[in-house]
């Protein structure tokens, strides 16, 4: 009988421990990873010497109350003394920090995959730096030599029961940005706002234009990075924020039913955007398509994210496109090439990197382009998709992709003639023919040099014919190096 109570009560102590204010002990091996316990150990004797505490605060300990399974990255300490005394000497066991903002007291150093930022501490203790914080869930600290819990604003409590809470009613007003990354706490951990935070963040939502355009990149795309399930756009919307980042979402519900779509043009980029998402998690396979293709960063960002909010913006221009013709139909003809202008000025807007900018803007101007092939019953298919593949070279797989989330998006909703599955068939094959397009130009059949020996001159002349030899190749026309030479030879006889 005893036992079996003991057993009880123990239960009863470990569900509840998330309840527990003042003081919990935690296995070291539970809350604590490889890089935190070998910091926290060089901070021990740093400490003893120069005085102050250090507190671990934030992101890292939430997700470790959420789960200790979990292995965040990132580590966020909090330092009641002085700071640059405290980085001097942790710079001298060989801890690399560098500051983020010198003048507010916050430094950072990489190790490996890890982060570990250090700050000053805001206020006069460790309970008023936390009242300054996001959200209740962020506002714990463990005082990591004690090994003790603070938790003044219930933080826990609002980790048992999912909730997303303000620690203040000023909140967004101080920081517009965490109007973005309570949507994101709300999208990755599964949590809902309580109503007062839900209330106080539509009523706010245009403060999101206040905050720096860099930081709003940063968040946005974090979120789209770490959506799984393809509803990030739908959630700012929900939250009336949406309309604050990208501009014409609100007019782009009121458009879009035509003879190709039963739906707006809002709900058929958000189908198109998890489309997209379902091939990212493989629950829609395309022959032809290496994900780790999409491994490769542009800036901060792999260009599977910009891949992705594309295929959100990639009507963005039928607003301005849409035309109500004579006979009462509906066309949006041009619609990718003003689509196109319009991603350019929001890439400007959220201070894109140059590079991301142009590829967001290549893919919304070209994505109409397979379509067009597919409809297309001409003899010179070949001809049309080499023009596509030189012209867009290793964009052409993406296009392709895009193009094939927004027929997917539409055949959803509407597929009388089974389109879907043609489709889908003809992308494959594109996707190959394209690799047979980058085996030919990166495979030269006769080289350069072997060219200019043949015609007895260089110049601009050498790379024309490679390019006309690359293109006979693909059709066909020219098969072997005989074959090649021979060209070389009447282009020689031409000249003279």
């Amino acid at each position: 009988m005893e036992n079996t109570l003991f057993i009880v009560l123990k239960v009863i102590l470990y569900r509840n421990k998330l309840l527990l204010y003042d003081r919990i002990v935690f296995k070291v091996g539970d809350i604590y990873m490889d890089y935190i316990k070998q910091f926290i150990k060089n901070l021990d004797p740093i400490l003893n010497e120069i005085g102050g505490n250090v507190y671990l605060v934030g992101g890292y300990i939430r997700d470790k109350l959420i789960s200790y399974r979990n292995k965040p990255k990132d580590a966020d300490f909090i330092y009641d003394g002085n700071i640059e005394k405290l980085i001097k000497r942790l710079e001298k066991l060989e801890y690399k920090f560098f500051p983020i903002k010198k003048s507010a007291g916050i430094y950072r150093c990489l190790l490996d995959e890890n982060i570990i930022d250090i700050s000053e501490i805001k206020g006069n203790s460790i309970e008023e730096d936390l009242s300054k914080r996001d959200f209740t869930v962020n506002a714990i600290a463990m005082k990591v030599l004690q090994n003790k819990i603070i938790d003044p604003f219930y933080g826990r409590r609002a980790i048992k029961n999912k909730i997303i809470k303000s620690v203040s009613k000023e909140s967004f007003n101080n920081d517009p940005i965490r109007i973005l990354r309570g949507i994101r706490l709300y999208l990755t951990l599964g949590m809902h706002f309580n109503k007062e935070t839900e209330d106080m963040l539509v009523k706010e939502a245009y403060k999101i234009s206040e905050a720096p355009k860099e930081r709003i990149l940063s968040e946005l795309m974090t979120m789209i990075e770490n959506d799984t399930e393809g509803k990030v756009f739908e959630l700012l919307d929900t939250f009336s924020v949406l309309k604050y980042l990208i501009p014409y979402t609100e007019e782009l519900k009121t458009i879009g039913k035509c003879k190709y779509h039963v739906e707006d043009v809002f709900t058929h980029s958000n189908l198109t955007y998890k489309v997209f998402k379902d091939i990212v998690k493989q629950r829609i396979n395309i022959k032809g398509i290496d994900l780790i293709e999409f491994n490769s960063k542009i800036g901060e960002f792999s260009i599977r994210e910009y891949i992705a909010l594309v295929c959100f913006l990639h009507d963005i221009g039928k607003y301005k496109a849409y035309t109500k013709n004579s006979d009462g139909s509906i066309s949006f003809s041009g619609h990718e090439e003003i689509g196109s202008q319009i991603c350019k000025a929001i890439c400007e807007n959220l201070r894109f990197p140059k590079k991301a900018s142009k590829f967001v803007e290549d893919i919304v101007g070209a994505h109409m382009y397979p379509l067009k092939y597919f409809k297309d019953t001409a003899d010179n298919k070949r001809k049309n998709y080499y023009k596509f593949f030189s012209r867009y070279d290793k964009l052409s797989k993406v296009i392709l992709i895009v193009s094939f989330c927004d027929n997917y998006a539409t055949r959803m909703l509407l597929d009388k003639e089974n389109e879907k599955e043609k489709y889908k068939r003809f992308v494959e094959d594109m996707l190959h023919e394209y690799d047979v397009y980058a085996e030919i130009k990166n495979n030269k059949i006769i080289d350069g040099n072997y060219i200019e020996d043949i015609l007895g001159e260089t110049g601009s002349i050498v790379g024309d014919v490679i390019k006309n030899m690359d293109e006979f190749r693909y059709l066909k026309r020219i098969n072997t190096k005989e074959e090649a030479i021979e060209y070389v030879k009447k282009i020689k006889l031409a000249r003279l």
